[in-house]
């Protein structure tokens, strides 16, 4: 009883947010458009007003939706324009000019001269260890989400730094290709010996890997001497991971399989330059679960999980990621201030009851309005032995009047037909459009190798039309249902192709 009396709690909990931040003005409001120089002549006049009454924006008039809402999009004329919005519960009206002179736009010469500051590298010798969850990139772009990651990787991991800027270290992998790490993500651990020689100081050799079976996945021991970078990808048909190691020469002459393999069905080792060595493990399975890499000692350690015993939702624990959440992160904001934390947690909440009934266990990245970050997020997933994690979000962008739709983002290619499945059931929703699906992205969440994970960005709450189905529970139940359609064929995809269907 006390579960069944906690989780209505929530679930008012969630209404209530819902509905404070849904609520229209209890008088006109103007939010966008109120300007007093524009250098376009199409204008968006939006704002709130009472749902169930009606806006006119110069004598016309204009749809109201359910959350208060409205917009338009006027075409001024050159020069001075009056713009009169009237409704039931107020009256505004105020003046835009549109000039067709180029907007002058001023530099800040100082601030872009601190910004190429900040970018420019410069000679260093350092030598920096890993932190846990360290990740490589690629080159030494960004975007919003970071730069372009290659991997995580084990911490205690030492490498030399030949050059850096604000941010980054540029290390050296090898004797001849680089890869570049956040600053935050290391220590530094000394200065590199002057006259530094890669290939005498760094080197090491590869000895013996041995498979064998460890209960819930199949372990790979790779011997190497000494914690060394690495790069692991991996591909499908055939079905493989491939790890190459680097500033590591091959020296790996016994290659033992033991009796039991799962997930194991061969291993091939390989010099693919001066010091890269390149472990390629074939794998008996047509799915993918997950993997982890770790060092012990002088071994590096693959896990490979095996595949679920039993493939139905009965026998799964699926982690599903309310995304933002906390004073410090709302994520996006409508415009009629229904907050993207409150759906994502609201839905997360209505997709947890969904498998629950269907038998999942269900693990919540967080279950209330609670600031976690991403690696307590991982954490927690991790420690639960989640089988597949769904993150839960809402999109932003665009002119409040588009209806962009809905989209799914995966990381790594064997996780393609789970945003696939998920993605073709939202699409059966009427009205929704498609975003796209999307496939290496860059959230640290997905750049875990530990598990399927997918990423749903269910509508966008800029949109006056989605915002309006976003704060309707009876349209968040029914993109959660589908989402868990979606969840559903994907493990029964999986159970035909490991040959769990019953004839």
């Amino acid at each position: 009883m006390k579960r069944i009396s906690g989780f209505s709690a929530m679930a008012a909990m969630i209404a209530l947010a819902v509905g404070a931040n849904a609520q229209s003005a209890d008088k006109l409001v103007v939010k966008r458009g109120e300007v007093d120089t524009v250098y376009k002549a199409k204008h968006l006049v939006a704002g709130l007003a009472d749902p169930a009454g009606k806006v006119q924006v110069n004598g016309e008039n204009v749809k109201v939706y359910k959350t208060g809402t409205w917009a338009v999009e006027l075409q001024l004329k050159e020069g001075n324009n009056t713009i009169e919005v009237s409704s039931g519960n107020g009256n505004k009206t105020f003046d835009v000019f549109y000039s067709t002179t180029p907007k002058e736009r001023k530099r800040n010469l100082a601030r872009e001269a601190a910004e190429a500051e900040k970018a420019k590298f410069y000679p260093t010798s350092v030598k920096v260890s890993t932190k846990k969850y360290s990740y490589l990139n690629y080159g030494a772009g960004t975007d919003r989400l970071g730069g372009a990651k290659i991997n995580y990787l084990p911490e205690g991991i030492l490498m030399y730094a030949d050059a850096e800027n604000a941010n980054l270290y540029r290390v050296r992998l090898s004797q001849n290709r680089y890869a570049y790490i956040p600053k935050s993500q290391v220590e530094v651990v000394g200065k590199a010996n002057e006259g530094y020689d890669f290939m005498q100081e760094n080197v090491v050799l590869s000895g013996s890997s041995t498979a064998y079976n460890m209960g819930d996945f199949d372990r790979v021991s790779i011997g190497v001497g000494g914690k060394k970078p690495y790069i692991v990808k991996e591909y499908t048909d055939p079905h493989k991971i491939v790890v190459d190691l680097y500033g590591v020469q091959c020296n790996s002459n016994w290659l033992t399989h033991k009796s039991g393999l799962k997930s194991v069905d061969n291993i091939d080792v390989e010099s693919i330059d001066s010091d890269i060595t390149r472990v390629t493990v074939y794998l008996k399975t047509k799915s993918s679960w997950g993997f982890t890499m770790n060092y012990a000692g002088n071994s590096l350690n693959l896990d490979i999980k095996h595949v679920p015993s039993s493939l139905y939702m009965k026998n799964l624990t699926i982690g599903i990621d309310a995304g933002h959440g906390g004073p410090q992160s709302n994520g996006a904001v409508g415009l009629s201030g229904l907050k993207e934390k409150d759906m994502n947690l609201s839905m997360a909440h209505t997709l947890k009851g969904i498998l629950e009934k269907q038998g999942a266990k269900v693990v919540l990245s967080r279950e209330e309005d609670t600031g976690m970050s991403i690696r307590e997020r991982q954490d927690k997933f991790i420690e639960n032995k989640c089988d597949i994690v769904i993150s839960i979000h809402c999109n932003a962008g665009g002119s409040p009047l588009s209806t962009l739709g809905t989209s799914t983002y995966y990381r790594y290619n064997v996780y393609k037909p789970l945003a696939e499945d998920i993605l073709g059931y939202l699409l059966g929703m009427d009205g929704v459009k498609n975003f796209g699906m999307v496939g290496n992205f860059n959230f640290s969440l997905s750049a875990l190798t530990d598990f399927p994970c997918v990423l749903v960005e269910t509508l966008f709450i800029s949109s006056l039309w989605e915002e309006e189905k976003l704060a309707d529970p009876a349209f968040r139940k029914a993109m959660m249902e589908n989402v868990a359609k979606g969840l559903n064929d994907y493990i029964k995809e999986c159970r035909i192709a490991e040959g769990q269907a019953k004839k």
